[in-house]
C-alpha cells in the first residue's frame, strides 16, 4: 500500500518534506493553500481520484486466459492506486504553489535548459559509443538494446527508461531555450540561441524522429509569434489531443497518409508506426467493453488469446489510461493536462502572460503530443502543468503585487482637508508647516 520508491517518487517526496520543514511558506510570492482555487482543476483532481474507487468496484471478477490468471480488484487496490496518484501529483502541487510568478517560471525555464545542456554531452557520448552509461554505472540496461540501434547508429537513453523519454526531454529543452531568447536581449539572447541550436543538433543525432518532428513543428511558433498567438495555437493543439481518442475511434485520423509519409522517410519507422496503430485498434476495442471506468491494472486491459499469449503492447499513454480507468479517468487526467492551455488562451487579456509562461505552455504541448504514440509522462510533465495552472490562478501580476503591499499600521493625516484647508501639525516635503504654505498661497 506504500508508494513505490524510485527516481520519480523519491525526489518529489523529499522536496515536499523540505518545503514543509522550511520557511518557504512564509514567502510573499507563494500561492495560498495546496489545491487550486479554480473549480475546474479541483473537480478534475477529485474525479481522477474518486473514479479509482469506481474502477475497483466494477472489476471484482478475476480473468482467466488459459494458464494466465488475472486477479480481481479489491478495496485495498483502490487505496494503493490513489496513494500512487497523489505521490505522482506532488510536483503539480509544488509547482502550482511555488512557481506561479513570472520570475519563478523563468527560473524553471533556465533549470530545464541547463539540465538539457549538461545531459547533451552524455547523450552525444552514447550516440558514438552506444547506450552503455546505465549499464556501466548501475549494472543493468533498462530496456531492449535492439530498440536503440537506429539507422546504422545508436539512440541514446543515458539514465532514463528509454531513448524516447530522452528525446522528448531534449525537444522540451529546445523550446525552453528559444523561449528564453525571446525574454532577453543582447549577449544573453545569443547565448540562449546558441544553446537551443546545440540541443537541436543533439536531438537530430539521437535517431528519434518523432521528437525531432515535434520540435521542428513548434519551433517556428516559439521564434516568430507573439504570446497571444502562441496561446491560441497551444489551445488548438490541446483540444486536438484531448479529443484524439474520439477522433481515432471515429476513423477521422488519416492513418494511411501518415503511414505513406513514414514509409518515405524510413521503412523501419513506418513498420514501427503501423505496429503501434494496430495495437491501438485492438486495445481500443478491448476498452470499449468497459468504457466508463475501465478494466483496472494487473494487465486486465490487455488482449490475450485462449492460450494465455499476450497479443498487444501498450505504447501511447492515452490508450493505457482509457484501458485501465475508462473514459472517466481519461477525461479527468488529460483534462488536467490539456485544459490549462485552453483556459490561458481565454484569460490572456486579463492575465497578460509573458514569453516565460507561453514557453512552458509550448513545452507542455510538446510532451502532450508525444503522449499519443508514447507513455512519456514524467514528474517534469506534472511540474509544467502545475506551474501553468498556478500562473492562471495568479492572474495579472501587477494587481497581485499591489494587493500584497504592506499597508502602514498608523494612519497618516492628510496635509489638506476637504473643508477648512490644511490640518495643523502636518508638514510638506520641504519641511515647512502645511498651514503656513496654505496661508501664504491664499493671501489676497
Amino acid at each position: 500500500m506504500l508508494p513505490t520508491l524510485n527516481k520519480h517518487t523519491i525526489p518529489a517526496m523529499v522536496c515536499l518534506l523540505f518545503v514543509l520543514l522550511s520557511g518557504a511558506k512564509n514567502n510573499a510570492k507563494v500561492l495560498p493553500g495546496w489545491l487550486p482555487k479554480a473549480n475546474l482543476p479541483r473537480v478534475l483532481i477529485f474525479v481522477l481520484l474518486f473514479s479509482t474507487f469506481l474502477t475497483v468496484m466494477t472489476n471484482p471478477d478475476p480473468l482467466v486466459y488459459g494458464p494466465v490468471f488475472l486477479q480481481g480488484l479489491r478495496p485495498y487496490d483502490g487505496f494503493s492506486i490513489i496513494l500512487g496518484l497523489l505521490v505522482s501529483l506532488i510536483p503539480f502541487f509544488l509547482a502550482r504553489k511555488y512557481l506561479a510568478y513570472p520570475e519563478q517560471q523563468r527560473m524553471l525555464l533556465v533549470g530545464f535548459v541547463i539540465a538539457g545542456f549538461l545531459y547533451s554531452f552524455l547523450a552525444l557520448f552514447e550516440v558514438r559509443m552506444s547506450p552503455q552509461l546505465n549499464s556501466m554505472i548501475y549494472g543493468f540496461f533498462p530496456h531492449s538494446f535492439e530498440q536503440h540501434i537506429r539507422s546504422g547508429g545508436f539512440r541514446p537513453l543515458v539514465f532514463l527508461a528509454h531513448g524516447l523519454w530522452l528525446a522528448i526531454f531534449f525537444a522540451v529543452t529546445i523550446l525552453g531555450a528559444f523561449s528564453l531568447s525571446r525574454t532577453v536581449g543582447g549577449n544573453e539572447r545569443i547565448k540562449y540561441l546558441a544553446v537551443g541550436f546545440w540541443l537541436l543538433l543533439t536531438l537530430s543525432l539521437s535517431n528519434s524522429l518523432g521528437a525531432l518532428v515535434i520540435a521542428v513543428i513548434l519551433l517556428p511558433v516559439v521564434l516568430f509569434f507573439g504570446t497571444r498567438t502562441q496561446l491560441i495555437l497551444c489551445a488548438i493543439f490541446a483540444v486536438i489531443i484531448l479529443l484524439y481518442p474520439a477522433i481515432r475511434g471515429a476513423g477521422l485520423v488519416p492513418v494511411d497518409a501518415i503511414l505513406t509519409w513514414a514509409e518515405g522517410v524510413s521503412p523501419d519507422r513506418a513498420h514501427s508506426l503501423n505496429f503501434r496503430l494496430a495495437n491501438e485498434d485492438l486495445l481500443l476495442s478491448r476498452a470499449q467493453e468497459r468504457p466508463i471506468f475501465g478494466w483496472g491494472g494487473f494487465g486486465r486491459s490487455m488482449v490475450f488469446n485462449e492460450y494465455g499469449y499476450e497479443l498487444t503492447i501498450t505504447d501511447g499513454y492515452w490508450i493505457i489510461v482509457v484501458g485501465q480507468g475508462g473514459w472517466v479517468r481519461y477525461l479527468a487526467e488529460f483534462g488536467l493536462l490539456c485544459m490549462p492551455a485552453v483556459v490561458a488562451a481565454f484569460a490572456f487579456r486579463k492575465s497578460q502572460f509573458g514569453f516565460e509562461t507561453t514557453g512552458l505552455m509550448l513545452m507542455l504541448v510538446a510532451n502532450l503530443i508525444d503522449l499519443l504514440p508514447n507513455a512519456t509522462i514524467t514528474p517534469l510533465t506534472w511540474l509544467l502543468v502545475g506551474a501553468i495552472w498556478g500562473r492562471i490562478e495568479l492572474g495579472r501580476v501587477s494587481d497581485v503585487e499591489d494587493a500584497n503591499l504592506i499597508q502602514p499600521k498608523t494612519r497618516v493625516r492628510p496635509a489638506y482637508t476637504r473643508f477648512g484647508g490644511p490640518v495643523a501639525g502636518n508638514t510638506l516635503p520641504d519641511g515647512k508647516p502645511a498651514r503656513e504654505r496654505y496661508a501664504r498661497q491664499h493671501t489676497t
